[in-house]
């Protein structure tokens, strides 16, 4: 539960709303007022919230908390008003069965109310002076004279220019397991603009030794929540978005739209051959990695280049490769994957800023039982059935598509006519307000659906997601599709 008061905070009452028989641990936190601020005094401070919006997103960050931590129960109160230094500004209790969920919950709320939540506060000074400050923008900001990239920055084959086009890079890791927590934890580092991650999985006690994003306290928890909580922790500045579900051939296209670059850290070769296959047709450079016990494989799939994985495979179908065998569930070496992972996202790195020159088509083996490394060439195959058809492939990419008349104010929906429907994009997890017409932001089928019975008018929390999946619709053929102008 979160909460907005203009009343001083009553730890011992809060405290009291949150006993439980079957909770062994209380764990709080209290924000205070300090007396200073970037080395100037201060003598008060005065916190005012954007209410519904505020209320709207402490209860999303509460929802999430929860989510990542099973079976804890948190409340957080934020305080709006005039305070005084040592008052409490920001109270934080959670209710859970063992003291280190406890702990990462408290911390993971005032982590994300610091980035998320939309409140200002009035600095007062000795003298009279005083200032707003925008506490989400403060708490993202670097510091003047930053030094988080400048030794990779220092690099010539990086330099500011390179560093700029990692800033603006949009990456899509499928698979935050054993490869994708490595290959997420070192793209974060890198200064990458925008991540997201697709894994529909849970963490898992036999996960812990080779997914190093985890801990014990995360078991249960959705992994791609839990892996973009702690990479946010890792680097404020990093735009994350996880996604909870598994790739399928539903939402492929949806994900991979867009991005620079996509890391197949799947197990299996269904999802293998679907990513490569998507990938393939949007023109998106894929890195794909596979691991078994010791040894495991690297490849790039390029657009316009043969040696693809139909080639690696020839007349084998991805299920009757997994029944074969896969890489869920089997024995594996922990520091293999991690290799693999962390190879995963140079390789990532490198096409971003195209030092990938003309490499050619190679599979890399590696092998860390006897430290040895091998590169195999991909030769294509001319009857491939996909390969010997990459130009029908590249035509049928969606056409680029401009935001011309794709955006609409609310005013002018009706305008749209009466057959056109307003749909709120829900994110996973995300609480549904009554009487709202919601989709699941990945239902794209859903929504070609609703647009093929009139005009259909798109809005999510932020209007990011509404946008981008306007545009994609859009490049898809559907033409009556728009998105609600955030105001």
């Amino acid at each position: 539960m979160f909460e907005l008061t203009a009343q001083p905070i009553d730890s011992t009452a809060l405290s009291a709303r949150l006993a439980a028989p079957e909770a062994g641990a209380l764990t709080t936190f209290e924000g205070r007022v300090r007396n200073h601020h970037l080395g100037l005094p201060v003598t008060k401070l005065e916190y005012e919230a954007f209410d519904d919006l505020a209320r709207l997103e402490g209860e999303a960050i509460v929802s999430e908390t929860e989510r990542l931590y099973p079976g804890s129960k948190v409340l957080c109160v934020h305080r709006t008003g005039s305070l005084t230094i040592g008052e409490a500004a920001v109270w934080i209790g959670v209710a859970s069965a063992h003291r280190q969920a406890g702990f990462a919950a408290c911390r993971h709320v005032i982590e994300e109310l610091k980035l998320r939540l939309p409140v200002w506060k009035k600095e007062h000074h000795p003298g009279g002076a005083a200032e707003w400050v925008n506490c989400t923008a403060e708490a993202a900001a670097r510091p003047a004279g930053d030094d988080f990239h400048a030794r990779q920055a220092a690099l010539p084959e990086v330099g500011a220019a390179g560093q700029e086009k990692l800033a603006s890079a949009r990456v899509l890791v499928v698979g935050v397991g054993g490869l994708g927590c490595p290959a997420a934890l070192y793209l974060a580092g890198s200064g990458i603009g925008r991540l997201t991650l697709v894994d529909g999985g849970r963490v898992e006690r036999s996960n812990l030794h080779r997914q190093i994003l985890f801990t014990t306290a995360e078991i249960g928890a959705p992994k791609a929540l839990a892996a973009a909580a702690r990479l946010r922790r890792h680097n404020a500045s990093l735009q994350v978005t996880s996604q909870e579900s598994d790739l399928t051939p539903q939402n492929a296209r949806t994900l991979v739209a867009g991005q620079d670059v996509v890391l197949d850290c799947t197990d299996n070769f269904t999802s293998r051959f679907l990513l490569h296959d998507t990938c393939l047709a949007l023109g998106v450079p894929l890195v794909q990695a596979a691991v078994h016990r010791f040894e495991g494989t690297l490849d790039v799939f390029r657009s316009g280049a043969g040696g693809c994985l139909h080639c690696q495979w020839p007349d084998r179908q991805p299920g009757e490769l997994d029944t074969a065998g896969t890489c869920a569930g089997g024995p594996v070496f922990g520091p293999a994957v991690g290799v693999l992972g962390v190879m995963q996202a140079a390789e990532a790195i490198k096409l971003l800023l195209g030092l990938e020159g003309d490499a050619p088509r190679q599979t890399r083996l590696v092998n860390l039982l006897d430290g040895s490394q091998l590169s195999v060439e991909r030769s294509a195959r001319p009857d491939c059935p996909v390969c010997s058809r990459l130009d029908q492939l590249q035509a049928a990419r969606p056409v680029a598509v401009t935001d011309t008349g794709l955006f609409v104010a609310a005013a002018g929906v009706k305008a749209l006519g009466a057959a056109a429907q307003t749909i709120y994009l829900t994110e996973p997890g995300e609480p549904v307000q009554a009487g709202r017409e919601s989709v699941p932001a990945q239902d794209l089928p859903k929504l070609r659906e609703l647009a093929a019975a009139g005009p259909l008018v798109l809005t999510c929390r932020f209007g990011v997601r509404s946008a981008a999946l306007a545009r994609l619709l859009r490049a898809e053929g559907v033409a009556h599709v728009f998105a609600l102008t955030q105001t």
